[in-house]
């Protein structure tokens, strides 16, 4: 029970970082189209879409982020514990959890739903933007798994 009580509370900062950069990126991905348009946004409008960006797609894409991240860091930790040391390799190994199951999430929403729900993640650009949300918050986990093993 410790572990698990562990595993959750390293997977919040995870969480938070993966969940916060996906949608700014989906964000500023959608916006950038618009200004492709010539629509002109200003800054303050620009900041007041990444706030109700961040509020409107934590109940359906929060969710779906931090049940990938439950998966994937999972299998990342199981992982790790064939490891001589969590270094370099292990932030490596959860990195690149991050990032792919953020790209197999993306990919099993279409054809499950039949709509891409994230527009900002319709073309190449935009799933590895999100791909990299994943990455960050992979390397988020690593570290945050290596201050929760020294305390």
């Amino acid at each position: 029970m410790k572990k698990f009580v562990r595993f959750i509370l390293t997977l919040v900062p995870a969480f938070l970082v993966t969940y916060s950069f996906a949608s700014i990126f989906h964000t500023q991905s959608v916006l950038a189209r618009l200004s492709e348009l010539n629509v002109q946004i200003p800054l303050a409008e620009r900041l007041a879409t990444i706030a109700y960006d961040l509020a409107g797609l934590l109940p359906a894409y929060g969710t779906a982020i931090f049940a990938m991240l439950f998966m994937a860091m999972g299998a990342a930790s199981l992982t790790g514990r064939f490891l001589p040391h969590r270094g370099a390799l292990y932030a490596l190994i959860c990195a690149s959890a991050g990032a792919f199951g953020m790209l197999v999430m993306l990919l099993a929403m279409h054809p499950i739903m039949d709509v891409t729900l994230i527009a900002g993640a319709r073309d190449t650009g935009g799933k590895l933007l999100q791909s990299s949300a994943g990455f960050l918050g992979g390397l988020t986990f690593a570290v945050a798994d290596q201050v929760a093993r020294t305390k």
